[in-house]
């Protein structure tokens, strides 16, 4: 049966990447992925409902005025055939237009899910790299249809590869490596990981650099088995000396979930170090670290200059999902005593000695469940204390949002990577005892629709909230 084919003109962008656009004289609302403001274009529902509809482009008939010619040759466009990418779904937007853009998502976010009215949204930073600024990359494997191994990422909305021959948004060096690995398992017939049928072993292969060009490299294979493991081994590190450290990770289960919970170390160093602003980190394969390092230094900036808004301190500072302990340690200067609380125990081993290599002896970290830890940590948090908070792109959860109204809380910095759930948790937080004073998104994911933001979140009606606090010498940690 053939699908509905009509002209529609792009009216603007969407929090999920794809654009909005109507037809003439209808008030349907039609989401085309890759389209942009202004563009008029013929597309053809694959998605119909009562009040919108989901379309694909079939032909560009004028472009809109920030439409730019999107310089890899795997980003989806009506003029290119096979499967596109979903990598980058905003790599056709000029990069002030992708600022413009992502700073309304995050307004328009703050307004409707939220219902917050006149809370200042300032422009996003600008990300120093727009290409080639990603520090870790996860390629899944697999087979073409005559069984030839590929990898690469996934076609927009499905799980089919698109096999890659290059990546403007990873550095050289990790599309080098990514290659290299894909070159050996056909060299060495593994057998590509097959979701349909859960057969296979080879699933991924993990890449993380750092800023002085060095690597950490890790295949993820469903059993505990490495094939070839020696030659495997010697012939990636002869190839590439830049690889510091190699590791082989076992997923088993069947799922989306890319890494699983067991960690072997090949060769080389346990954890990777990074440089970022006056800072070094270390960080172990299983750690989470922002993909964007010198975005990343941006955005924890702008959660310093939040915290100490009014010329705050705060004698006690609690740093939630706090990883590696990056952003515990850059804000330990912020107050007396710094507490970090995180699940992973690896990242916590890392928080630890991050905290030790920078010397920030105020710092301690629980390792744990934030749903656990906290009401045990409140119970004791003296008056006048603040809470940082960098959840996942499913925001915080019911348990963690109601011990943050604890009264001792005077001020929330909260860190997101997803605009709805931050408004969701604006809503909660601003109907219980705290006002969204101001929101600072920043561009950690250039070329996509992605963006981080910061909000600063104060206690309603306190008195003394602008008075700034004495301040003394930094406690030590224990």
């Amino acid at each position: 049966m053939a699908q509905e084919k009509i002209i529609v003109r792009v009216a603007r962008m969407a929090l999920e990447g794809e654009a909005v656009a109507k037809a003439e004289g209808s008030a349907r609302v039609v989401f085309v992925a890759g389209g942009a403001p202004g563009d008029l274009c013929e597309v053809e529902l694959v998605e119909a409902k009562s009040n919108f509809a989901r379309a694909r482009m079939l032909r560009l008939i004028e472009p809109g005025p920030e439409r730019i010619a999107p310089p890899c040759p795997l980003h989806l466009a009506p003029d290119r055939p096979g499967p596109a990418c979903g990598g980058c779904d905003w790599q056709h937007l000029d990069y002030a237009a992708q600022l413009k853009h992502k700073t309304s998502l995050v307004r328009d976010c703050v307004e409707r899910i939220a219902k917050l009215k006149d809370v200042p949204v300032a422009d996003t930073l600008p990300s120093p790299q727009t290409w080639a600024y990603r520090n870790k990359v996860m390629v899944p494997f697999g087979t073409d249809p005559s069984g030839k191994i590929i990898a690469g990422f996934y076609a927009a909305g499905s799980h089919q590869i698109v096999d890659f021959p290059a990546c403007p948004i990873q550095p050289d060096l990790s599309t080098a490596i990514v290659l290299k690995v894909k070159e050996m398992a056909r060299t060495l017939r593994w057998q590509p990981h097959d979701e349909r049928r859960n057969q296979g072993w080879l699933r991924h292969v993990f890449v993380r650099v750092n800023s002085q060009g060095q690597a950490l490299v890790a295949v993820v294979t469903r059993g505990p088995r490495l094939a070839d493991e020696r030659a495997f081994s010697d012939g990636l590190r002869a190839a590439f000396p830049q690889i510091v450290s190699l590791w082989h990770n076992v997923q088993p289960m069947k799922t989306s979930v890319i890494l699983g919970p067991v960690w072997r170390r090949l060769w080389g160093a346990a954890a990777l170090a990074e440089k970022m602003g006056p800072y070094t980190f270390m960080a172990s394969p299983e750690a989470f670290l922002q993909v964007n390092t010198p975005a990343a230094a941006l955005l924890y900036d702008a959660a310093a200059a939040f915290l100490a808004d009014g010329g705050r301190r705060f004698s006690d500072l609690v740093d939630v999902y706090c990883g590696a302990g990056t952003l515990t340690v850059w804000l330990a200067k912020a107050a007396d005593r710094v507490t970090g609380v995180e699940e992973n125990r690896g990242a916590v081993r890392d928080a630890w000695k991050n905290a030790e290599r920078n010397n920030a002896r105020n710092v301690r970290f629980i390792a744990g469940k934030a749903e656990a830890v906290l009401p045990r940590f409140f119970k004791e948090l003296p008056a006048g204390a603040a809470a940082v908070v960098d959840p996942p792109r499913a925001g915080l959860s019911v348990p963690v949002l109601r011990n943050l109204t604890h009264p001792s809380l005077r001020r929330i910095i909260y860190v997101s990577c997803n605009p709805a759930t931050f408004a969701r948790d604006a809503g909660y937080l601003s109907h219980s005892g705290f006002s969204l004073r101001r929101v600072q998104p920043v561009d950690l994911f250039p070329q996509t629709s992605h963006v981080e933001l910061v909000g600063l979140f104060d206690r309603s009606g306190s008195k003394d909230l602008d008075r700034p606090r004495p301040s003394g010498p930094p406690a030590a940690g224990g």
